[in-house]
C-alpha cells in the first residue's frame, strides 16, 4: 500500500430553472446550485460531511479495453489529445502508467464512475454529435433500475463498463475540467488521499438517487448558502473550492472559466500547518510562509507559538491560508496571490462552516 490512495471528485454545477436566485450569501445572485453529498453519520471517513461525488481510482477505470467503446462511437486515441492540459508540469497523480489509458482519460472515468455510484447521475453521452459544446451531457436510467446499477457498480469496479455497453454509451470525459488537485496533508494519521477536483456544468437538473450505503443525503444549493449554512460541514478543500467558485454569479461565466483554465492544468495543494500562539494556520502554495521544501511523506509541521495569527498575517506579504483560532474563529485569507494556473482565489470568508482539518478526511 502506498502512503496515500489515488483518487478523483466531480464538482457538478447545474443552471437553475428560473433565471436568477439570490442567495443569503451577501448580495450575490446565483443562477445555477452545486451538488453536494452528505456521508454517512458513521462513516469511517468525514461522517457527516458534505462533499463532492467521488472515491478511489480502481484499475479497471485505466483499462485499456475502453477503446472498445469508444472506438464504437468513432472515438480514437487522437480525441484524448484536448484533455491534456498545455504545460510540461504535472501533479503525480497523472504520471502515465505503461499498458494503462493515461490519467487524464482514467481519473475522469473513475469522477464519472464515483458519481453515477453516489448521485445516480450517469455523465455519459449516446451520441458523438453534439450541439451543446462545453456542457456535461448525462443519460437517463429507468428509476427502477437504477439503485441495482448503483448497486452493481458500488461492488465491482468493473460493472461500469458494463453498464456503458447495456446503454450504449461512453463517458463523456470531454465535459469535465481540470480544477484542483489536493493531497491530505502528512500529519495526518490513517489514510491520506490524493485527489484530483474535476468540474462540469449541466444545463438542467438531472434525477438523483444517492447511495445509501456511503451517503444519507445530497443537496443543491447555491455556493453562497453551502458556505454559510448551519447545517452544512465542509472539509477544507470543498470549502475552498466552492469558495472559489462563489465568485461566478452565472453559470455561463463559470463554465467558460472552467474551459481556458483547464489548459494550464493543475498543481499540488498541499495544506502544511503552523501552530502559533492562539490558534493554527494551514499555509498553501503561493503563501509567503510556505516552505520551500516540502516532504509529501514526512510529517511537517512549523513552530511559530510565539506570535498570533495577527502577527503572522503581517509579516506576509502574500496569504494563501486557512486560519483557525482557538475562540473557534475560521476564516479563509488569500492575498496579493497570484497563480501561475489561472486560478482565482477563494472569497474572503470568516466563520465559515468548516470541518476541522485535525480529523482525517477523504478529500
Amino acid at each position: 500500500m502506498g502512503a496515500w490512495r489515488e483518487s478523483a471528485s466531480l464538482i457538478i454545477a447545474v443552471r437553475h430553472a428560473q433565471k436568477c436566485i439570490r442567495s443569503s450569501f451577501a448580495n450575490f445572485q446565483y443562477n445555477y446550485n452545486l451538488l453536494c453529498m452528505k456521508r454517512q453519520q458513521n462513516a469511517r471517513f468525514q461522517p457527516s460531511m458534505y462533499v463532492f461525488p467521488g472515491g478511489e481510482i480502481h484499475p479497471s477505470d485505466a483499462d485499456l479495453k475502453w477503446h472498445n467503446i469508444f472506438s464504437t462511437f468513432g472515438i480514437d486515441a487522437n480525441s484524448f489529445t484536448s484533455l491534456y492540459p498545455k504545460t510540461s508540469v504535472r501533479p503525480q497523480i497523472f504520471k502515465f502508467k505503461p499498458n494503462e489509458l493515461p490519467r487524464e482519460v482514467s481519473l475522469r472515468i473513475t469522477a464519472i464512475r464515483e458519481t453515477f455510484e453516489e448521485s445516480g447521475i450517469l455523465i455519459c453521452r449516446q451520441s458523438q454529435e453534439t450541439n451543446d459544446f462545453g456542457w456535461a451531457n448525462y443519460v437517463k436510467i429507468p428509476e427502477n433500475d437504477i439503485r441495482d446499477w448503483q448497486e452493481r457498480v458500488h461492488n465491482d469496479a468493473k460493472e461500469f463498463y458494463t453498464l456503458c455497453e447495456n446503454f450504449n454509451c461512453y463517458p463523456d470525459l470531454w465535459s469535465l475540467y481540470e480544477w484542483s488537485n489536493w493531497l491530505t496533508p502528512t500529519y495526518f494519521v490513517g489514510r491520506r488521499f490524493d485527489t484530483a477536483f474535476y468540474l462540469a456544468c449541466i444545463s438542467n437538473i438531472p434525477q438523483t438517487v444517492y447511495d445509501v450505503t456511503e451517503m444519507e443525503g445530497l443537496k443543491w444549493d447555491m455556493p453562497g448558502n453551502l458556505l454559510t449554512s448551519p447545517d452544512v460541514t465542509l472539509p477544507p478543500p470543498q470549502q475552498y473550492e466552492i469558495g472559489r467558485l462563489a465568485k461566478f454569479e452565472s453559470i455561463d461565466n463559470l463554465l467558460d472559466f472552467a474551459i481556458e483554465r483547464s489548459k494550464k492544468g493543475v498543481l499540488l495543494s498541499l495544506p502544511v500547518k503552523i501552530e502559533l500562539q492562539d490558534g493554527r494556520v494551514y499555509v498553501l502554495p503561493g503563501d509567503s510562509m510556505y516552505p520551500k521544501h516540502v516532504n509529501l511523506l514526512e510529517k511537517q509541521v512549523i513552530n511559530k507559538t510565539d506570535i498570533t495569527i495577527r502577527e503572522l498575517r503581517d509579516i506576509s506579504p502574500v496569504k494563501n491560508r486557512m486560519e483557525y483560532s482557538n475562540l473557534q474563529v475560521k476564516e479563509i485569507c488569500v492575498k496579493n496571490l497570484v497563480s501561475v494556473e489561472g486560478h482565482l482565489a477563494p472569497l474572503q470568508l470568516k466563520n465559515i462552516s468548516t470541518a476541522t482539518i485535525s480529523k482525517n478526511p477523504k478529500l
